[in-house]
């Protein structure tokens, strides 16, 4: 295959098409202007403590409903490790505490005893939008943007269940309010789904388009929800894996500033040091406001930027970060629980707590728990990608937002205070800096009425050859989501071409494993071989600096941290293929400097850097 591919963005929408595309012959480069791949979706660590930055209530693995990370990883064949949580989460909605298991009637039993003169229509509503959704939606997965939907696959849909589709159709351009007036009657039960809506969409039942809301209402319980085993880490770890086992290459700290056209026709792009990448495919992971502002600017008439520019975004967000001491975590605690202290409106107390290390144990040592805490901020931040917004103010405005996100978990959580060990935050100028977020709003255009579903950025560009993919896009917010519009910009590359696309298949062979809960360091093994093990236990102390001293004091510049960071998930190709382009020597270095200088010396052990590098060069 002699087509080349360069792919925008290393976010999980981008990964997945160019993974695919890598899979099936294609010349992938994949290119971010961040250190590492993921953009929202990964890890930091600190002291070998495990966070997750951003995404990590993930749907889409289960064998049922929108399981479209299952589809994927069965279609690159890939193994991958994951953990089903028990329940979805649970939500804290002012003084009631309500369950969302995956059974939908011991579901709705739950919400009939938080709201017992609702109760009947909260049966009937579930059992109306769960038929609807089974007809549409489940009967027949469909892992392509309704933009790009063939029109054979369209009609077959219609032909299977014709009033169920027209339905399901008629709700397009209608509100989720609309729906809920003809089974509520109670102000209080429109209040819970704004709660709901907001969650998934960042959308108010008024906004929220009710064709978007019958499945986002259904779909968790069918699917489940997933953490996989040992972070994110291995779930873009992986997806790299297999575009660089692929002969695709990935290249980091390197933004793209523009796409290069050509009689309407990408060609490639030009990076922020001026250099040039052809390609006959261009793929966009990113913002649609980047896009137009930047990429395009010198291809889009004026009009179409200003319409771009008028689209309301999403709230910016905060995370909070915390190590504490497992006392603060009361018994009975799920891994993600929700915090509504004002049922009336959405405020700054609305926040989404993940404890994801009840269930997954290897991310921090015994007797703790790590906890990551994300809400909405209507304050403003300073623009953090490539700017210098570091100062006195931005710290005092960080100090004082722990504070508030802290009382806000206290009422939950009444000894967090007292057990905190480590604490960070992450703001929207944090996600504007490392994921290019628009002005830190953590999922793109809000996916309201107006700036919905098809009037949202397609996967075929209006440029030839150049095709979307991300939160901005049709499908929306969410990792399900945009791994579908990776899929869609994969195969439309695959349709022009005439090729095979990836479609949904019976009897395909399972990759996804599910493992039993809690998971402990132990029972993430990775690699076949007595070596391959131990080059990956060594390789997963490492911390992965954002700025690793023990490569500037390389004199051979070996990059150990992508090294390492490969070699976490079993990316043994990829991790040989780095130490040989930098030429390495490492066998006849004796000065290891890269291990005296090593962050992790400060409290416990070096990582044992040359000894990796060493069993690498003979793998």
């Amino acid at each position: 295959m002699n087509e080349k591919v360069l792919v925008i963005g290393a976010g999980l929408s981008g990964l997945t098409s160019a993974s695919l595309l890598a899979k099936r012959g294609f010349d992938v480069t994949i290119v971010d202007a961040q250190y590492k791949p993921g953009g929202s979706c990964g890890i930091f660590k600190r002291k070998d403590n495990i966070f997750e930055q951003g995404s990590a209530m993930l749907y889409g693995f289960g064998e049922k409903g929108f399981n479209s990370h299952r589809f994927v990883f069965n279609s690159l064949e890939e193994p991958i490790n994951i953990i089903k949580h028990d329940e979805l989460y649970v939500i804290n909605y002012g003084d009631k505490r309500i369950v969302f298991y995956d059974d939908i009637n011991k579901f709705t039993d739950e919400l009939g005893e938080a709201f017992p003169e609702e109760k009947d229509n909260f049966k009937k509503f579930y059992k109306d939008i769960e038929e609807l959704y089974l007809k549409v939606i489940a009967e027949d997965p469909a892992y392509i943007s309704p933009d790009v939907v063939k029109k054979e696959d369209g009609l077959k849909k219609l032909l299977n269940h014709p009033l169920a589709y027209v339905k399901f159709l008629g709700y397009l351009n209608s509100n989720t309010e609309s729906l809920l007036k003809k089974y509520f009657k109670s102000e209080e039960i429109f209040k819970f789904f704004d709660k709901l809506t907001s969650t998934y969409c960042y959308t108010t039942v008024k906004e929220t388009p009710a064709v978007l809301s019958t499945v986002m209402f259904v779909d968790n319980h069918y699917g489940g929800s997933y953490y996989p085993a040992g972070s994110t880490l291995h779930l873009v770890g992986k997806l790299e894996k297999v575009i660089e086992e692929n002969g695709g290459k990935a290249i980091y700290n390197k933004e793209v500033t523009k796409i290069l056209v050509k009689d309407n026709k990408a060609i490639g792009v030009e990076l922020d040091d001026g250099s040039e990448i052809k390609a006959d495919f261009v793929i966009h992971s990113g913002t649609v406001w980047n896009l137009y502002n930047k990429l395009l600017l010198e291809n889009v008439d004026k009009k179409k930027v200003e319409l771009v520019n008028s689209l309301t975004s999403t709230y910016p967000s905060l995370v909070l970060f915390a190590l504490v001491k497992e006392e603060a975590i009361p018994e009975g605690t799920l891994p993600i629980e929700m915090l509504v202290s004002n049922t009336d409106e959405i405020d700054e107390g609305e926040v989404t707590v993940y404890i994801l290390s009840i269930d997954d144990k290897s991310l921090c040592k015994e007797g703790y728990h790590i906890i990551s805490a994300i809400g909405p901020s209507f304050k403003e931040w300073p623009l953090g990608f490539k700017n210098n917004y570091k100062s006195k103010e931005y710290d005092d405005m960080k100090k004082s937002e722990i504070d508030r996100i802290i009382n806000v978990l206290e009422k939950r959580f009444p000894k967090i205070k007292d057990n905190i060990c480590h604490v960070e935050l992450s703001t929207p100028t944090t996600l504007n800096r490392y994921a290019m977020k628009y002005k830190g709003a953590v999922a793109g255009p809000k996916q309201k009425l107006g700036q919905h579903m098809l009037k949202r950025l397609h996967t075929e560009s209006e440029i030839d050859n150049l095709y979307n993919c991300g939160e901005s896009t049709v499908m929306g917010t969410g990792t399900p989501a945009v791994t579908v519009s990776g899929v869609s910009a994969a195969n439309m590359i695959l349709r022009k071409l005439n090729m095979e696309e990836y479609e949904y298949k019976d009897n395909t062979k399972e990759y996804v494993n599910i493992i039993n809960k809690p998971v402990t360091s132990n029972k993430i093994i990775i690699g076949n071989t007595y070596e391959e093990k131990k080059i990956t236990r060594l390789a997963s102390q490492c911390q992965y600096c954002e700025q690793p001293v023990c490569e500037r004091n390389c004199k051979n510049s070996v990059p150990i941290r992508d090294i390492n960071r490969r070699l976490a998930v079993g990316n043994y190709y990829g991790a040989k293929r780095l130490l040989k382009e930098s030429g390495s020597k490492c066998k006849e270095c004796y000065s290891i400097y890269c291990e005296k200088c090593c962050i992790r010396n400060s409290y416990s052990s070096s990582v044992k850097i040359k000894d990796i590098m060493e069993l690498l060069e003979n793998l």
